[in-house]
């Protein structure tokens, strides 16, 4: 079992706040720009699922079992969706090379063990051509921002192994992806919209 696991049923309860002031806002934006069969990762509890757009066909993973039992009760809201969902983690993609039209990762690296080569694994199930959606947050090169994200992962990081001070755009850059969009959205947040060639 995954520390995951443990606060499933108290998760939604626990980030409310985050969702409410600004997750859900990113994820009315950029769910629905997914296009054909979609690998969405890490879901947790599967916020993502009532952004996507009808008749959407998605595999949704997660390494915590008990958060992907949540996420199916949520998609029961939803008769028009292909879904698929199957316990794995990010780090473990057992998909064939050049499966997915989309990938779409919301806040995700940030838990991810080996985010580098977690990202070369993602890349190679994407198809060629193929689009993927990332919305992670890290350090932003303010000093100041940066100190108070190096102090709040000191306690995040070994609680509930979410990483304040990652780069996610070094990832992006060290699996090869072609960056077609990148921008700040708030706080430590920025999206990055990118192509497999």
């Amino acid at each position: 079992m995954t520390r995951y696991d443990f606060i499933a049923n108290i998760y939604d309860t626990l980030l409310y706040p985050l969702e409410k002031s600004t997750m859900n806002d990113f994820r009315k934006n950029f769910v629905p720009k997914i296009e054909g069969y979609t690998l969405d990762l890490a879901v947790g509890t599967g916020h993502n699922i009532e952004y996507y757009p009808p008749n959407s066909h998605v595999v949704l993973i997660d390494k915590s079992i008990e958060m992907l039992k949540i996420a199916k009760e949520k998609s029961k809201k939803r008769n028009d969706l292909n879904l698929e969902f199957v316990h794995s983690s990010v780090e473990d993609l057992s998909f064939d090379d050049n499966t997915f039209d989309t990938i779409l990762s919301i806040d995700v690296f940030c838990s991810v063990k080996n985010p580098y080569e977690s990202m070369k694994n993602v890349k190679r199930v994407l198809k060629h051509d193929g689009k993927g959606i990332f919305v992670e947050h890290g350090l932003t090169g303010q000093l100041l921002k940066d100190i108070v994200l190096y102090l709040t992962n000191i306690l995040t990081y070994p609680t509930v192994g979410s990483s304040m001070i990652r780069k996610p755009l070094e990832y992006i850059q060290y699996a090869g992806f072609n960056l077609l969009e990148y921008g700040h959205l708030k706080n430590s947040f920025y999206y990055f919209i990118v192509r497999k060639e």
